[in-house]
């Protein structure tokens, strides 16, 4: 007897990818003992083979590999993943006429069967591997850090941190919510002189107005109730480092006072204590929110804003990236998968698709967020469309290209009049147009810049 597996598609050549006789042996020359006519004729079809007398068959009798071989008993069944031919099993024997029945020839069909779905896991497992090589690769390329970006708005912002890092200039991180803010601020830390120094953050947000103090600059014992120590702030906590204040937006207008005094003259006061405390730090500060506005508003101090956005680190929205969302969306399956013991390995080729088309409003965070559950409710090999909750109603419509374009283009006017800080006429000669033009876009706003004296829409030094 000759059993083997074959794999083949469409028209290419068959091979034989292993082979054993009766014996449980290794075939020498396992090919030459295979029907050719058989294997393709249960290929094509899609269905199994039975031929009790194959030189007396009138389908195969005529066949050059049958003649050849003096073939008796065959009985072959394909093997299929997902709807597709990955080759066939053989059975075959050259003595023995009638020598396998439709019984035998359903329980091959069964193990065909289950030999798929251990050689579909195998292939996919290859598969997943040979992606993971691949984008350790890409990521060679495009990993800054631990922060994964190849699109020109993140590799400006690369290069620009890569310059303000080394020096103890603020930063100012502005972008969307769920855009990676602080990953940015960590990195800034991480490549400064302060890197052996603490990394201390503080969300301004998050803490009730009456502690938010005390969270900044420490209280000593009986200083309110509830003071039943001391207790050095976060700027104590972060002296020789680095301290990060998220959503510097949140900052109620009294404390603003107190942070711009600390920034300035390096020295913080306890509550409840009149004595001052010198401090050694860096501060990097974030918001989603835009300043400006607040400062119209009269929401934020244009000083303290002057003093925090000496650098400005602008992060794109994930769905202004490109590519750059496959990427992370790649390693954060990757690097969930194993937390989690997920036996998921990779997207299918429909949720790739879907997660680059959609618009992705919160961000990195969302996408994060939409991954692990789909980690945890998955038990498939690849996560599916439906999977990660972006079936058709998800599905974000593609902006027109005139919109488009104006839409680029407005904001590219705005964030060069913002590195010129407002100065209307530095800024129509760095883009090379008339000022009016710069005037026209601004009037295109719900709030456009005022051109008075003491907006931050105009530099103070414009004639």
């Amino acid at each position: 007897g000759a059993p083997a597996a074959a794999g083949a598609a469409g028209d290419r050549k068959l091979a034989v990818r292993a082979s054993r006789n009766i014996r449980k042996e290794a075939i020498t020359d396992a090919a030459g003992g295979i029907s050719d006519s058989i294997v393709r004729q249960v290929i094509s079809s899609g269905r199994p083979v039975i031929v009790s007398d194959a030189l007396a068959d009138t389908q195969f009798g005529r066949s050059d590999s049958v003649i050849a071989m003096k073939l008796s008993s065959v009985m072959c069944a394909p093997l299929l993943s997902q709807g597709q031919i990955i080759g066939a099993l053989y059975v075959g024997n050259d003595k023995i006429k009638h020598l396998f029945d439709r019984a035998q020839l359903d329980l091959l069909s069964i193990f065909a069967s289950q030999a798929s779905l251990i050689l579909q896991n195998a292939m996919l497992l290859n598969a997943l591997r040979a992606d993971k090589a691949k984008l350790v690769a890409e990521l060679h390329d495009k990993k800054f850090g631990e922060i994964i970006g190849a699109c020109p708005s993140m590799l400006e912002v690369f290069r620009k941190l890569q310059k303000v890092a080394a020096t103890d200039i603020s930063v100012l991180i502005t972008g969307e919510t769920g855009t990676g803010k602080e990953l940015i601020a960590r990195e800034l830390h991480r490549r400064s002189p302060r890197e052996g120094g603490p990394f201390v953050t503080i969300n301004c947000g998050a803490i009730p107005e009456n502690l938010i103090e005390s969270e900044l600059f420490g209280h000593v014992k009986g200083a309110f109730t509830g003071a039943i120590a001391s207790r050095p702030g976060k700027f104590q906590v972060a002296d020789k480092g680095t301290l990060f204040l998220d959503e510097i937006g949140e900052l109620p207008l009294n404390l603003q006072v107190k942070l711009l005094r600390a920034l300035q003259e390096r020295v913080v006061f306890r509550v409840g204590d009149s004595k001052p405390e010198k401090v050694d730090i860096r501060i990097v500060a974030a918001t989603n929110r835009n300043l400006e506005d607040e400062i119209r508003a009269g929401n934020f101090r244009e000083d303290l804003y002057y003093r925090l956005n000496v650098v400005n680190l602008w992060l794109p929205p994930l769905r202004e990236r490109g590519d750059d969302v496959l990427i992370i969306a790649k390693v954060l399956l990757s690097k969930y998968a194993d937390e989690l013991g997920s036996p998921v390995r990779g997207f299918s080729p429909a949720a790739l698709a879907a997660i680059k088309k959609y618009s992705w409003p919160g961000n990195i965070r969302q996408l994060e967020n939409r991954i692990k559950k789909a980690l945890v409710l998955c038990d498939q090999a690849l996560l599916a469309v439906e999977d990660l909750d972006l079936g058709p109603g998800a599905e974000t419509a593609i902006m027109p290209l005139e919109k488009a374009k104006e839409e680029f283009q407005r904001r590219y006017v705005l964030e060069a009049l913002e590195r010129n800080n407002g100065n209307r006429t530095q800024t129509a000669r760095d883009l090379g147009v008339d000022p009016r033009t710069i005037f026209r876009y601004l009037e295109k706003e719900q709030n456009p810049m005022p051109s008075g004296a003491g907006g931050v829409a105009r530099d103070p030094t414009e004639a």
